[in-house]
């Protein structure tokens, strides 16, 4: 295997700086020159030679958008296109690839890339079309989840920060998600118990608060170290927090805690 190769763009002021992008490419020349291009346009780039490579480093960093080549040893792309495409459904994903015949093409974008480049492209017109999918991708992409937390809620697992996977029963998923989907933000406790298709009163509180003792737990024991960030308002409701000292009520900018 190829070791993992990284670029980072330093135009200052360039509209597609601070993208995060990798490239999964098995040609060392080919993978060299998108790196090295995307590097010049201020593009950081990170590139890995195969579907093994791209799901380590997926679990391991953030990233925006993958450039995917077809002909993969292993995993073909269209296969990791289709996969990604269920998994991470907020990842742009734009295939780069010799294959231009208007089937390949078709094939591509039905398995989910987002746009489509035979080789060699352009790295101006690549980048430019980086730039933009980047900006489609931010209007429809949930607010990030604090310090690296993330739900993945086609198999029902919660990741931390390290990539440790937590599975989730059916209720701990319920609950979690309009938690991370507002992170330091307090999400009422009846809209929670809605959430958990339970009547708002004083034993849903209880099993509510059972069920994240037990998440805790639970995650602890997956993951010694990182403790779940869930924080309880009291009378209110609870926070996944954005940071240890802050957490924001609907509608205000910043609260304190007050736990």
């Amino acid at each position: 295997m190829n070791d993992v190769q990284a670029i980072d763009g330093r135009a200052p002021g360039n509209p597609v700086r601070g993208i995060r992008v990798v490239a999964c490419e098995d040609q060392a020349v080919m993978r060299k020159y998108i790196l090295s291009g995307l590097g010049r346009v201020g593009i950081k780039a990170v590139g890995v030679c195969d579907g093994i490579e791209l799901e380590a480093h997926l679990k391991a960093h953030p990233v925006d958008i993958v450039i995917l080549d077809i002909g993969l040893p292993g995993e073909d792309g269209y296969s990791i296109a289709t996969r990604l495409r269920q998994e991470r459904p907020h990842l742009g994903i734009v295939m780069l690839t010799a294959r231009d015949e208007t089937h390949d093409r078709v094939l591509g974008l039905d398995c989910g890339a987002d746009l489509y480049f035979a080789k060699p492209a352009d790295i101006r017109e690549l980048a430019s079309a980086l730039g933009s999918l980047h900006r489609r991708l931010k209007l429809h992409r949930p607010a990030d989840p604090p310090a690296g937390w993330r739900l993945d809620p086609l198999r029902a697992r919660l990741v931390t920060p390290s990539g440790a996977d937590v599975s989730l029963t059916d209720n701990e998923q319920r609950f979690l998600t309009p938690l991370l989907a507002q992170p330091g933000v307090v999400v009422d406790r009846d809209v929670l118990s809605r959430a958990l298709e339970q009547i708002p009163d004083v034993y849903a509180m209880r099993r509510m608060e059972t069920m994240l003792s037990r998440l805790r737990t639970k995650v602890l024991k997956v993951s010694p170290g990182e403790p779940l960030p869930v924080r309880a308002r009291h009378g209110r409701g609870y926070a996944f927090l954005s940071s240890a000292d802050e957490v924001a009520a609907p509608g205000e900018a910043q609260a304190p805690s007050g736990l």
